[in-house]
């Protein structure tokens, strides 16, 4: 799996402070995930297990990043030892169990059917090694003016309109910082 991670630093406080405060012990595996990547915008990838089958949309971080679970949103699943980490973009929750003999199980919670849970891996690496990615392509991450020159150096200048120039902007603004890396656990 491929993600392009958030910031690491004071990740270790954070994780420290979330088990403090909710009385909950993360896996080691899923822990060190968070103080290897903290999370991450994970585009292009998706899951098929037990007849289940989603995109990620990113694992969700702790502290001030781009994608992390709200207070309001953990609180409202610790009391049943579940805790949110990573969403997919039809707004459903990935979860891991933090009770019992489930401890560390993954489960996928369908908001369309109630948050209906499903068990989706045994354990986070598990569920990390059927998580495939694609890697965003590098025309993806061109400039506009490297487009405008290669349609231009084609033939094909005359397609150049301001709708496909925004379109660009919108690829370029969700990709362009965006630096993919193999995730290892």
């Amino acid at each position: 799996m491929l993600i392009a991670k958030f910031d690491t630093n004071g990740v270790s406080n954070e994780i420290s402070k979330i088990e403090s405060q909710y009385s909950i012990t993360f896996p080691e595996q899923y822990r060190n995930f968070l103080l290897r990547y903290n999370g991450g915008y994970t585009p292009k990838t998706k899951f098929r297990v037990k007849g289940i089958s989603s995109d990620i949309k990113g694992f969700y971080g702790l502290g001030s990043v781009g994608l992390s679970p709200s207070q309001e949103v953990i609180s409202s699943w610790i009391p049943q030892n579940l805790f949110p980490i990573a969403c997919d973009s039809f707004g459903n929750t990935i979860f891991i169990f933090l009770a019992s003999d489930k401890y560390g199980n993954i489960f996928l919670g369908d908001h369309e059917k109630g948050m209906n849970l499903s068990l989706i891996a045994k354990d986070f690496p598990s569920f990390v090694r059927v998580c495939k990615s694609d890697k965003i392509p590098d025309a993806a991450l061109r400039s506009i003016e490297e487009r405008k020159a290669a349609l231009i150096e084609k033939g094909r200048g005359h397609i150049i309109t301001p709708a496909l120039i925004e379109m660009w902007q919108v690829e370029l603004n969700k990709y362009g910082n965006m630096r993919q890396e193999e995730v290892v656990i």
